[in-house]
């Protein structure tokens, strides 16, 4: 956490009037080597999903591409010899 917060990932600010925040819960993996000795560990922060109510739906949005978009783009790009650059927001 405290690598976290010193890297600025995210920001408190106070719940707009008559919101309610889902919970949230840690969940952490074992990231293992070739030979099964432990490599890494690591923790991550989720929302409890199973808890949002039906009229939450539509506030929940993650863009997805499919893959035959981005072969397109990228056959289109390497056609007109064009660079492509990616930003993981």
């Amino acid at each position: 956490l405290k690598t976290i917060w010193k890297m600025g990932t995210f920001e408190i600010t106070d719940l707009p009037p008559g919101v309610i925040p889902l919970p949230s819960r840690f969940t952490y993996s074992i990231k293992q080597d070739k030979l099964g000795a432990i490599a890494k560990l690591k923790a991550r922060l989720v929302a409890r999903g199973d808890m949002q109510t039906e009229d939450e739906y539509s506030t929940t949005f993650a863009p997805t591409s499919r893959f035959t978009t981005i072969r397109t783009i990228i056959a289109l790009a390497t056609q007109e010899n064009l660079s492509l650059k990616h930003w993981d927001i």
